[in-house]
């Protein structure tokens, strides 16, 4: 890794570590909080259901904001800090139910707004191919943060007002940290994502209903699959350690991930396979403690699995405002998941049945979706052959690559800054290496002398 792409990853791992371990701090603050007030029903509504029902609202008015804003970005997210600190207190000390859920679903909307913020700056200062394990490890290191703060008092800690203390001492590290990646940032933008990637991509583009509709499909079985298997089987699985097991699954998602998208995505897809292995598995409590913790471990995967996924198309497609919808549309997913258990518990062959359903579902929009984003052949004497063989026989980075291909398309500079999320001196500066090595005198010349050194032989 270059010392350059070394500074922005570790910026992008720890703007998304101390967001996520505050955010998520607070939310299981709440949620103990809630289960002192209200039936475990009730308050698996409330947290899970309409809670992921507001985080996801809060990512899509982000998304929104940074659309027609997006040099706000960083007031965006610091009014998102102030409001989700604002919202804590009373959502996890108040002794009105109504006063409780009320601020705590706000709080859950800052939530979401603070994870598009930290997934649009990873897209846009961490290059394509480093980008999975700056996730992973942020994630990751904030789960298990949090597992360690569960052992202060036998988990006491959640349920104490220091809890909140300790959330103002965040909040204002995320701000530093924040400023800090900011200021180094300068004109560091948005990569093209690795070369192998990009090969399938730019033949076909990868349309965004069926990735939202996998994305929300893996959510919702998931969610209802992880639900049913606690309920028909009897074992006793510490949540501590599965917490461990889930950080650790992140981090190695990151690494797996960015080496290959396809190992990563197929990794992904067991996290819905293993619900029904437990639930096969019962009565041999051992085995299903084995697959329980192996499911923690894949979840991992799918986390990342559904930012990365967004993140590419948002590259491929010039639209970074996008790169949070993985995560709303998974949220949406999970709590649809939860509200489909919550009617069904009662009913669990039915809720059985209907979950295995919407897994084959899943299974046939996921190989849909996974053959257009990696695996599409172009034909003999393809445009994309012509692209290959040319910039194979000049040497073309994969930055340079992404120029190119722009400028084929008589793009002016602007909108090439535009697509890349680079500023224009960015974009000069790799128009003038893609002369030097070409041997071209100007973009005149350059367009000429693909068309006739790229025909196929």
């Amino acid at each position: 890794m270059k010392p350059s792409d070394r500074k922005s990853f570790t910026g992008s791992a720890a703007v998304i570590f101390i967001c996520f371990l505050l955010t998520s701090t607070g939310y299981l603050s709440w949620t103990y909080h809630l289960a002192d007030l209200m039936s475990a029903e009730r308050m698996g509504m409330t947290s899970t259901v309409s809670g992921y029902l507001l985080q996801a609202l809060g990512i899509g008015l982000f998304c929104l904001a940074v659309k027609h804003w997006p040099g706000a970005a960083k007031s965006f997210v610091y009014f998102a800090l102030l409001l989700n600190m604002i919202t804590m207190v009373p959502a996890v000390v108040s002794d009105s139910i109504y006063g409780a859920i009320t601020f705590g679903l706000l709080m859950n909307a800052a939530c979401g707004w603070i994870a598009g913020y930290y997934l649009y700056h990873m897209t846009r200062n961490t290059p394509a191919e480093h980008r999975a394990l700056a996730f992973g490890i942020g994630y990751g290191l904030a789960t298990l943060v949090s597992w360690l703060m569960t052992l202060i008092g036998g988990g006491a800690f959640y349920y104490s007002e220091y809890i909140l203390a300790v959330c103002g001492g965040m909040t204002l590290l995320a701000f530093g940290v924040i400023h800090r990646t900011h200021a180094k940032a300068g004109d560091a933008g948005m990569q093209s994502v690795p070369v192998r990637v990009a090969a399938a991509k730019s033949r076909e583009r990868t349309s965004l209903i069926p990735a939202a509709l996998l994305i929300f499909l893996f959510g919702l079985v998931n969610s209802s699959g992880f639900s049913f298997s606690v309920t028909g089987v009897d074992m006793t699985v510490s949540i501590e350690l599965s917490r461990i097991v889930y950080g650790a699954g992140l981090i190695i998602a990151g690494i797996v991930t960015d080496r290959s998208r396809q190992y990563g995505a197929i990794t992904a897809l067991t996290v819905l396979v293993i619900p029904f292995i437990i639930l096969a598995l019962q009565g041999e409590a051992l085995p299903a403690a084995v697959f329980w913790m192996l499911s923690y471990f894949t979840f991992g995967f799918y986390s990342v699995y559904r930012v990365i996924l967004f993140s590419d198309i948002a590259c491929e497609r010039g639209t970074v405002w996008l790169v949070a919808a993985g995560l709303a549309i998974g949220r949406t997913g999970e709590a649809a998941g939860e509200g489909i258990f919550l009617s069904l518990k009662d009913h669990f062959a039915l809720l059985v049945l209907l979950t295995a359903l919407l897994f084959i579902l899943s299974v046939i929009v996921f190989f849909f979706v996974y053959h257009r984003q990696y695996l599409k052949e172009p034909e003999p004497g393809s445009e994309r052959e012509r692209f290959e063989r040319f910039a194979i026989q000049h040497d073309l980075s994969s930055r340079e690559r992404e120029v190119l291909r722009m400028i084929i398309e008589e793009k002016t500079n602007a909108e090439i800054a535009e697509a890349l999320c680079i500023s224009e001196n960015t974009v000069k500066f790799h128009v003038r290496n893609l002369l030097q090595k070409t041997g071209c005198r100007n973009r005149k010349e350059l367009h000429s002398e693909y068309y006739q050194a790229g025909n196929p032989l």
